[in-house]
């Protein structure tokens, strides 16, 4: 794992800007930052370089396009070693209800967050593409009743 960046107060700044409206031109930016427009796009681009800006994306509200169903997937494996985990996080990757994937510690290997457009193809998905993979043990499903995420990383 490469070595943090080391963020200044511009650094930090455009972070924070980027985070609250990553639509935002970059004039606008360098404006609200008081640098030039040259010196604002070399410093979005350092950032992006260096890995710290990993992309820009849409929020896209799950109900919104028929996804009703969210839940999390705890899954045990055994043997677990490096290949099966590998595996198994290639093959529930590749689900088109699977928005996240971690990997954990304690009882439980890996967590498969889904997004699905009902309980029934929730169980569905379950069934035949998670609990039936070759190595795993033991799976435990928890609907998601309400859930709040944040967006953005406090670097201030």
């Amino acid at each position: 794992m490469p070595s943090p960046l080391p963020l200044d107060d511009l650094d930090r700044l455009v972070l924070a800007e980027l985070q609250r409206d990553a639509r935002q031109t970059n004039r606008a930016l360098a404006e609200t930052a008081g640098v030039a427009p040259s010196t604002m796009l070399a410093r979005v681009r350092r950032l992006e370089e260096a890995g710290v800006i990993r992309g820009y994306h849409a929020v896209v509200d799950h109900r919104a396009v028929g996804r009703t169903v969210r839940a999390v997937v705890s899954v045990r494996l055994q043997p677990k070693s490096r290949e099966v985990v590998q595996a198994f996080i290639d093959h529930v990757w590749r689900l088109e209800e699977t928005v996240g994937i971690s990997l954990t510690t304690g009882t439980h290997d890996v967590l498969v967050h889904l997004s699905a457009a009902d309980v029934t193809s929730l169980g569905e998905r379950v069934l035949q593409d998670i609990a039936s993979f070759d190595n795993v043990v033991e799976e435990h499903t928890a609907l998601v009743l309400d859930e709040r995420a944040k967006t953005s990383v406090s670097v201030l």
